[in-house]
């Protein structure tokens, strides 16, 4: 587990001093900033756990430093905590209105500060825990259509930022509808779910691995060779063919049918998923259970 880290944004070296006593042993690390400008820097460097920022500072005061940190991707989700030596409540309700959990009077009660700052640490674990359960396929522990589509963004950043590609792969369950007609739903959701685990586990920790929808999965492989890419998938491949699945009657197996596009090059990253699909559809016209490369696809190859 990462240390809980706290960031300090406050004009007062005093208070810096005050906050480090006081939260030993509630936080593993302080970051200290004595300027707005400097907090923010690090707030989107090192993305603290909980901020407790100063409202009354020089050049720019704490409601215009939260607003900022709200507005940024990276930094929005982060509590923070106002420091105020005004408990007015116009202020404490401009301070919360800006996005703010909470808030703490100076001078500081010991006591007081450390409760709160745990709350707001509580509240930047279930956020996180949200966050992790709104990207993820019930049925099958991949992540799911949205997270996919947020890890094509950022591999695409990566490509317009440092060039190179990355790997786009589609699979897809061959005859399912078969297999749901003739056991039944249940017996289909087992088989989603033993291909989800087949492919969590033999992805790369730096992959991507997505339920699409229905029986389609999506591999995203970063900084990836085609080599590389079709080694990794024709391995999948071959762990797939030996899964059985317990049924009526007796077990069963299955096999998958994939396509494969390379992203950077003459491929435009936005592009990529789609000739990856476009390359499925040819490998289940070549007649399923294969890897078909998207730039082997011929152009009028029948889908089926």
């Amino acid at each position: 587990m990462s240390p809980l880290t706290a960031l300090l944004i406050d004009d007062d070296p005093v208070v810096h001093d005050l906050i480090n006593y006081h939260l030993e042993g509630v936080v593993d690390r302080i970051l200290h900033a004595e300027h707005p400008a400097s907090g923010i820097a690090l707030a989107t460097h090192d993305m603290p756990d909980v901020i407790l920022l100063d409202i009354e500072m020089p050049y720019m005061d704490g409601f215009q430093v939260c607003r900022e940190l709200k507005q940024l991707s990276l930094t929005r989700d982060i509590p923070v905590v106002f420091l105020t030596s005004d408990n007015a409540t116009h202020h404490v309700a401009r301070g919360l209105d800006l996005g703010g959990v909470d808030y703490v009077t100076k001078p500081f009660v010991a006591i007081e500060l450390q409760a709160r700052v745990r709350a707001a640490l509580r509240t930047r674990r279930l956020i996180e825990l949200l966050r992790v359960h709104a990207h993820i396929d019930a049925l099958t522990g991949l992540k799911n259509r949205g997270a996919l589509e947020d890890g094509l963004a950022r591999a695409a950043a990566g490509v317009a930022r440092k060039g190179g590609g990355f790997a786009a792969v589609m699979l897809d369950v061959d005859h399912f509808k078969r297999v749901n007609d003739t056991y039944g739903h249940g017996i289909g959701d087992e088989v989603l779910r033993r291909l989800g685990a087949t492919i969590g586990v033999l992805c790369r920790p730096t992959d991507l691995a997505a339920r699409y929808g229905g029986e389609e999965f999506a591999l995203v492989l970063p900084e990836t060779t085609q080599a590389t890419a079709i080694t990794v998938c024709e391995r999948l491949l071959e762990a797939i063919r030996q899964i059985r699945v317990s049924a009526p009657g007796g077990e069963f197996g299955f096999t998958v049918s994939a396509g494969l596009a390379m992203a950077g090059g003459d491929c435009p990253a936005d592009d990529v998923l789609q000739r990856a699909d476009e390359a499925l559809y040819h490998a289940k016209g070549l007649g399923r259970d294969r890897l078909v490369i998207w730039a082997m696809a011929p152009a009028d190859e029948p889908g089926a």
